[in-house]
């Protein structure tokens, strides 16, 4: 690729995390620019012309989101690199950029490094149940909200939420740790996080003064993450392994995790519930038939009841709120059939 657009990634702390392929296709650019605004990095434009030898422009917010086309202009005769810190393709204006140019006809090139995505796994939690990932942002630019659907989303469904903390770079404003914390308290939708919530916080992971605290949200609320980059993750249904992570390598007290493992209202619900309609249908017995209604009918009937007390066990693991209703469900067919005389049995 003679000419064209390259992004290639940085890394999570500084040029040190540059691989040996981002450094060829730099030594292969015409023009270098440094993007520094997605993110924030211990690193500087000078660090990067003296590791280079070359020179490197710093890019504004405005030359990718509202000068992009004459950017990838530039592209159809030289070759220009960009120097993205974390991921290249973890904000979404890098995509766009790539998007635009394949439009125009430019040839692009992908430098991939380490990511916040894949780093956190630092904290013992299975990078497989992630759910959702979102960012909080600063309060004049956007609401709380799809952060608090997509986190109730994952708790419903066992996942851990990474909530990636917003940053402004340009203005040194940041959100804390704190910041995050106090908005999902203020949340009368997330019934699951208050203080005695376990979460974790993060700063700076992939630098050499890179902090993970876990603990009772009120504890993490309290502590001084220090500069950003911030991030904090909610934790879903944990495996074992990942509480002896948790346990071994961050401290989290094993009074905490026992305490998550304890049996919630709804579990309770569920288990008692379930419970009861399996011993009805195994009980059950059909009455004598009135001439109009067939045996198959109840049959069917009693079968269709089976399938939803199926339901109410495999959601019961996954997707609590929908095994209750497959419950109320079976109920209201059992309750139908003694009602009308059909079969017999004692809740």
């Amino acid at each position: 690729m003679s000419s064209g657009l390259s992004l290639i990634s940085i890394g999570l702390s500084d040029e040190m995390d540059l691989s040996l392929k981002a450094l060829e296709e730099v030594r292969n650019c015409d023009l270098l620019y440094f993007e520094a605004y997605t993110t924030k990095l211990n690193t500087s434009v000078s660090a990067l012309r003296t590791l280079f030898g070359k020179d490197v422009a710093e890019l504004r917010r405005s030359d990718l989101e509202e000068a992009s086309k004459e950017m990838i202009e530039k592209a159809k005769s030289r070759r220009i690199g960009i120097l993205v810190g974390g991921d290249c393709l973890t904000a979404t204006t890098h995509i766009s950029l790539i998007i635009e140019a394949k439009r125009m006809g430019v040839p692009t090139r992908i430098i991939h490094g380490s990511s916040i995505l894949t780093a956190v796994a630092e904290t013992g939690l299975s990078l497989y149940k992630f759910g959702r990932t979102v960012t909080m942002p600063l309060p004049e630019k956007g609401s709380a909200k799809p952060v608090i659907e997509a986190v109730c989303d994952n708790l419903e469904h066992g996942l851990h939420t990474l909530i990636l903390l917003d940053i402004d770079v340009e203005s040194d404003r940041f959100v804390t740790v704190n910041d995050a914390l106090k908005v999902l308290f203020k949340s009368d939708i997330i019934e699951q996080i208050n203080e005695e919530t376990l979460v974790i916080g993060l700063s700076k992971l992939g630098w050499s003064e890179s902090l993970i605290a876990v603990g009772k949200a009120s504890d993490i609320a309290g502590r001084d993450f220090g500069e950003p980059p911030h991030a904090l993750i909610i934790p879903g249904k944990l495996h074992f392994v990942e509480e002896e992570a948790l346990h071994v390598l961050h401290g989290c007290s094993e009074e905490l995790l026992k305490e998550r493992r304890m049996p919630s209202q709804i579990d309770d619900l569920i288990s008692k519930y379930v419970s009861s309609c399996e011993r009805v249908m195994d009980e059950l017995k059909v009455q004598g038939l009135p001439k109009m209604i067939h045996s198959k009918e109840v049959e069917d009937l009693i079968n269709n009841a089976r399938r939803y007390l199926d339901d109410a066990l495999y959601f019961s693991s996954v997707k609590k709120p929908a095994a209750l209703v497959s419950i109320s469900y079976l109920e209201g067919i059992l309750d139908a059939l003694k009602l009308l005389g059909l079969v017999d049995f004692e809740w």
